[in-house]
C-alpha cells in the first residue's frame, strides 16, 4: 500500500455495491481512509459521527436520498458545507449540481485519483484539474 504524505479521508457515496467497493478499495490501496455509504441518508449518518473528510465522491441517482438532495442538505450545515464534492454520474444533467468537479461515468480511475490527490493533499507539482481531468497549467509570471 502506498503511504500518503497527508493523512486524508474520503467518503464514497454510491448505490452500486460493486462500484462503491471498487472505488473504496482503490482509494484504500493509495493510503486514504475511506468510508462508504449507499445513499445520501447513510452519508449524512456517517458524517455526523466521523471526522470531517477531505472530499466526498457522490453519485447522483440513488434511492432514499439522491446526490442532489445530499448536496442540498450539506449546504445547510456549516460544518459540512465546505467539504469539496466531486459528482460521479452518467446523468446528462450532472453538471447542474453545485460540485467542485463532475466526472462522467464510467470514471477513469487515474483521473479520479488525480482529483482526490489534488483535493486532499494539494498536489503541488501540477495545477488544478478540470472536470475533463486535464491539468490547468500555472499562470506564467
Amino acid at each position: 500500500m502506498t503511504k500518503l504524505a497527508c493523512p486524508a479521508s474520503v467518503l464514497v457515496v454510491e448505490d452500486n455495491d460493486d462500484i462503491r467497493e471498487a472505488i473504496g478499495e482503490i482509494l484504500e490501496s493509495e493510503g486514504y481512509e475511506i468510508a462508504l455509504a449507499e445513499d445520501g441518508e447513510r452519508a449524512l449518518e456517517l458524517l455526523a459521527g466521523l471526522p470531517r473528510p477531505c472530499l466526498l465522491l457522490v453519485d447522483l441517482i440513488m434511492p432514499r436520498m439522491d446526490g442532489w438532495q445530499l448536496v442540498q442538505m450539506l449546504s445547510r450545515d456549516d460544518r459540512l458545507a465546505t467539504i469539496p464534492v466531486v459528482v460521479m454520474s452518467a446523468a446528462a444533467n450532472a453538471a447542474t449540481v453545485p460540485a467542485h468537479t463532475t466526472l462522467k461515468k464510467p470514471v477513469d480511475l487515474e483521473i479520479l485519483l488525480q482529483i482526490v490527490r489534488e483535493h486532499c493533499c494539494g498536489n503541488r507539482n501540477s495545477g488544478p484539474v478540470t472536470g475533463r481531468g486535464e491539468t490547468v497549467p500555472p499562470a506564467s509570471d
